[in-house]
């Protein structure tokens, strides 16, 4: 058990925003908020900012997509000026004005999105919502938010849903395990719904609802993070294995009040399926006596973040070969192709080490350091339909393969296992181990001369005892 909960703390690791989307979103977030608080023609109304959402309540996993503001004002609501459309038009002016671009903030139903929070750094897919507010009494109070197309003021209360996350994640209730059981259950939706409805662009429950789903589902008194994982889907499947309707959730901040979804049966039903499908699973993954087929199982539940199982691969070399620093970088060259990557469109790697033809053991990104003479099999996975094309990119640095001219850093199209062929398979390269060092492998999808998909950085620390 001791040895699963390691890599279910493996997976949570790696299904965390990385420091630099964490970076994006607090300089998106402050320079917004900065401009709004100093606007000469919006000032007037702000009293208050504050974060909101899932980047606030730490629930946020992978890529760090989009940050909620609420921006606390004085509106007088019974002056019939102040209408949701007239205040909203008055930030998008004001949020104009910020950034120089009459295209880059738009309308929402309930708020204003700043599409390109980032103008001068083209890698961070980032938006922020920016909702006006006003306090019913005091700035802890519930808030009256803007409908655009109800065109009224209704009521909410971001600060209530932020202090019941952090009730359900105290050590009163769970001792810490609510926010990363509910990143663990994003992550799961988020892999399944790839998986088997990748045609959907934006399939339901929402990030929010299913927070809510497994609020009211999460048994605190478990202790491992596969018990915890199977009693949500246990508690879910009892509650709704035959609905007739979309279940209606309480609102965490408002009691009397449902959190609003719009949901259908039909898509609910579909979830309950993909639960009770899941939950079977969990549970022969749970039961497996083999470590190894046991992450493989988890792996079909959670993808290829969840880590492959290693008896070599301690914590402790873990933290070592996550801590191994890249050599220069100098030499890696930027991608040639326009930058379009779709959030339906996704490309994943996994890795296998081999001696020869015989297969010894998987490999996780950042995972266990690797010696010298393996080969190396990356598979990639991707959703992407039709006719495309897959380069890869290899990326060796440090002192070793610079001294053996073994700097690489272009695309190229997959190898076969001699290293001199093409591969039959343009998802499978293989590669070999050789350079003491630091380096990282990625696979990018181009379909019609664009980039659609990339993998992101597939790390790899080699150890070669004649070069330490």
């Amino acid at each position: 058990m001791s040895k699963l909960n390691d890599l279910f703390d493996q997976f949570l690791s790696n299904i965390n925003p990385d420091e630099k989307a964490v970076a994006y979103a607090q300089t998106a977030h402050e320079r917004v908020r900065k401009c709004l608080e100093e606007e000469d023609a919006f000032k007037q109304y702000v009293t208050d900012t504050f974060l909101y959402g899932s980047y606030k309540r730490r629930t946020a996993v992978g890529d760090i997509k989009d940050v909620d503001i609420v921006v606390l004002t004085n509106f007088d609501l019974n002056d019939d000026k102040n209408t949701p459309q007239a205040v909203l038009r008055k930030l998008k002016v004001a949020l104009v004005r910020c950034y120089e671009d009459a295209d880059n903030p738009e309308y929402q139903r309930r708020s204003i999105r700043v599409n390109d929070p980032l103008p001068e750094n083209h890698d961070a897919q980032l938006t922020l919502d920016i909702i006006p507010a006003v306090a019913e009494t005091d700035d802890k109070s519930p808030l009256r938010v803007p409908d655009k197309e109800l065109k009224k003021w209704i009521l909410t209360h971001p600060k209530g849903h932020l202090e019941h996350a952090s009730r359900l994640n105290s050590d009163d209730c769970s001792k810490g395990q609510y926010v990363p059981l509910v990143k663990m259950m994003k992550w799961w939706w988020r892999y399944q719904c790839e998986t088997k409805q990748p045609e959907v662009e934006r399939p339901h429950p929402k990030g929010f609802w299913l927070e809510c789903l497994t609020a009211e589902n999460f048994d605190p008194q478990q202790t491992a993070w596969a018990d915890h994982f199977i009693a949500v889907l246990e508690n879910v499947k009892r509650k709704y294995a035959e609905p007739t309707e979309v279940p209606k959730l309480c609102d965490p901040g408002l009691p009397s009040e449902t959190i609003k979804t719009s949901m259908t049966l039909a898509e609910f039903k579909t979830f309950i399926g993909i639960v009770e499908e899941c939950l079977e699973q969990a549970q022969q993954a749970n039961e497996e006596p083999d470590d190894v087929e046991s992450s493989r199982l988890w792996r079909v539940l959670f993808g290829p973040e969840f880590p492959h199982y290693d008896k070599e691969e301690t914590k402790e070399t873990q933290k070592m070969a996550r801590s191994n620093a890249l050599g220069d970088i100098a030499h890696a060259q930027k991608p040639n192709w326009p930058m379009s990557i779709n959030k339906r469109y996704k490309v994943r790697i996994d890795a296998y080490l081999y001696k020869e033809t015989q297969r010894l053991s998987g490999l996780n990104s950042n995972g266990r350091y690797v010696q010298n003479g393996l080969r190396i099999k990356y598979v990639a996975s991707t959703n992407v339909k039709g006719s495309y094309d897959v380069w890869w990119q290899v990326v060796n640095t440090g002192e070793h393969a610079r001294k053996e001219n073994g700097l690489r850093g272009g695309f190229f199209k997959a190898r076969g296992y001699d290293f001199k062929q093409p591969s039959s398979n343009p998802l499978v390269n293989w590669e070999y181990s050789a350079y003491t060092g630091k380096h990282w492998i990625e696979c990018f999808i181009v379909k019609d001369g664009v980039c659609v998909a990339r993998s992101g950085r597939f790390y790899i620390s080699i150890k070669n005892p004649n070069y330490p």
